[in-house]
């Protein structure tokens, strides 16, 4: 992998695990430092993210992770409604035992991060379906859509309902159950949006 794919590939899951807050600046000295790398792969990485919607140029300010708005969550989760059920469609009767254990495990993890568990989820669920190029773009909206489910499953109490949501999917998907699995996982992403654009629209999101 090159120097610039890894720096990338982190900075990613450092987002999706929370540790670029929205709104927080990213500097290309101090990650480079933090990656023990030049600056050079730093810079390549961050114009790719700013380039497919993860973070914003600020000029002549630098780079920043986006803040929380009722449209971005919009977008994301619309843009997730079209694109996974695909996927699950071509996935559901190529699940392998692996598959399922992985999505069982992710939803048992306790202390860690409820997005980066939610991505390993749905990465499971979805990983058979054969299309490379949409597990790719569904894994750029799991890194956008990562704020807004600490959010919802940790500020607007929206875990328990979260979690029980998955553990329906997985048992439809584990019976092969394709209608059943979809109209939950349509369900699952629509309220989530719907809480979530309503609070934002509310004036009490973060900025």
């Amino acid at each position: 992998m090159a120097t610039a794919d890894r720096v990338q590939a982190q900075i990613m899951d450092k987002m999706l695990r929370g540790e670029f807050a929205p709104g927080s600046w990213l500097r290309q000295d101090e990650l480079a430092a933090r990656f023990g790398v030049s600056k050079i792969p730093v810079r390549e990485a961050l114009q790719r993210l700013v380039a497919i919607g993860l973070l914003y140029l600020e000029p002549n300010r630098g780079v920043v992770v986006p803040h929380l708005t009722a449209a971005e969550a919009n977008e994301t989760f619309e843009l997730r409604r079209s694109i996974e059920p695909l996927l699950l469609e071509r996935s559901i009767e190529q699940l392998t035992i692996i598959d399922l254990a992985e999505a069982e495990m992710a939803l048992g993890e306790v202390g860690g991060s409820v997005p980066a568990s939610n991505w390993v989820f749905h990465r499971a669920l979805y990983r058979s379906s054969g299309w490379e190029r949409g597990l790719a773009i569904v894994h750029i909206l799991q890194v956008a859509v990562a704020p807004y489910v600490a959010l919802y499953t940790e500020g607007l109490g929206g875990a328990q309902q979260s979690d029980a949501e998955h553990r329906a999917l997985l048992e439809l998907c584990r019976s092969k159950d394709l209608p059943g699995a979809m109209m939950v996982l349509m369900d699952h992403l629509q309220h989530a949006q719907t809480v979530l654009a309503d609070f934002l629209d509310g004036g009490l999101g973060d900025g």
